[in-house]
């Protein structure tokens, strides 16, 4: 504990230092009043990853139902470009191909302020007037700072939260992540009705992944099962055997053919090199494409499983336990797993964790995924 105490200071006197800096370079917030049918230019910032950008979804449908007229800007990395392609929800995108340098991975608190200061001047002579964000993170509370928008509308942390016009306390810290994209909207009048948003794929696309398939001896009346056994850190990956366990008793079944998605590093080709599976190492686009055609995914708490779940393809997801709840896959048909489920008679060995969780309990999950999609 005691080691602890410095670090804890310092980080305090950076974020002091970040909200002082912050406030000699951009107008002191104030709530500014001003009216829906007035807003001609709003900014959401998400900087993460695939999943976060798809969770997005629904926020962005309520930002057009509620202000059609209104130009959005995404500022975000360059797979959201790819994702929300076709969408007709972002009118611009920002990413780093924008402006010089990787400034969507800086880090105010390192002392990054080179890359903070070409974010700034690429947003400078823009007239926001609302900005939106929603995480507990200096940096995107700093960037909001530095959009000068007339209202910066942003989750509540504490620290920083000078830089905000508005403050939103989540009053469930165990929540969605989409309520709390949502709640957010409560400042200007929202949420209202708004048509639910899917990701969008071109019939071209469709039209590759169809083909992908008959190359490989799939028919249209053959269910597709996906394994995607990757995700962004080690920490959320079940292990590989465990995958490849389910792949070979799902490709020995007829009628059933398996894809493994493998990812652009590597990761997952020896479940693809398995007798009866088909390997996909595939482009974002592409797998989007693939996904769609499947009848279920298998998969970790991971990019493709938020894909599979915006395109409406159920999932058999695995979970560390206790987030399930906060992130899972949009829409209401799929099974997701975590140790928290098992019975102690269920747990693989003396292992914890997601090495606790059988093979049995995911094939099981797939087979009510299975027979609940083919009764429609």
């Amino acid at each position: 504990m005691a080691n602890s105490v410095a670090p804890i200071r310092r980080s305090r006197r950076r974020l002091m230092a970040l909200e002082m800096f912050s406030r000699a370079i951009v107008r002191p917030p104030a709530a500014v009043g001003i009216e829906n049918r007035h807003v001609r230019e709003i900014l959401v910032v998400e900087l993460w990853n695939i999943g976060d950008v798809v969770l997005l979804l629904p926020f962005l449908a309520q930002l057009r139902a509620m202000f059609p007229e209104s130009k959005v800007t995404l500022l975000a990395r360059p797979h959201a470009r790819i994702i929300l392609q076709g969408s007709g929800l972002v009118d611009e995108f920002m990413d780093k191909g924008d402006a010089e340098g990787n400034w969507l991975s800086l880090n105010p608190l390192a002392g990054e302020w080179g890359e903070l200061w070409r974010l700034r001047r690429r947003l400078k002579n823009r007239r926001f007037d609302l900005a939106f964000q929603c995480r507990a993170h200096v940096r995107e509370h700093f960037i909001l700072a530095m959009s000068r928008a007339k209202r910066r509308i942003g989750i509540a942390f504490g620290e920083c939260d000078g830089l905000l016009t508005d403050a939103v306390e989540v009053k469930d810290p165990h929540g969605h992540k989409v309520d709390d994209w949502l709640r957010l909207l409560s400042v200007v009048g929202g949420p209202v009705q708004a048509t639910p948003q899917s990701l969008c794929l071109s019939e071209p696309e469709r039209l590759r992944a169809r083909r992908f398939l008959e190359r490989n001896g799939v028919s249209q009346t053959d269910i597709v099962v996906g394994i995607h056994p990757g995700a962004s850190v080690p920490e959320k990956r079940w292990p590989l055997r465990r995958f490849a366990e389910v792949a070979k008793h799902l490709s020995s079944r007829d009628g059933v053919r398996v894809m493994a998605f493998v990812d652009p590093e590597g990761y997952g080709s020896s479940i693809g090199e398995l007798d009866g599976v088909i390997p996909a190492r595939v482009r974002l686009r592409e797998m989007m494409a693939l996904l769609q055609r499947c009848t279920v995914l298998v998969c970790n708490d991971s990019g493709p499983m938020h894909l599979a779940g915006a395109l409406g393809v159920p999932t058999a997801a695995i979970f560390n336990e206790g987030i399930a709840r906060w992130f899972a896959p949009l829409g209401e048909s799929h099974e997701l797993i975590s140790s928290a489920n098992l019975q102690s008679d269920e747990m693989t060995g003396s292992a914890g964790g997601l090495e606790a969780i059988p093979a049995e309990q995911v094939l099981s999950a797939v087979d009510r995924l299975i027979a609940r999609k083919t009764r429609r």
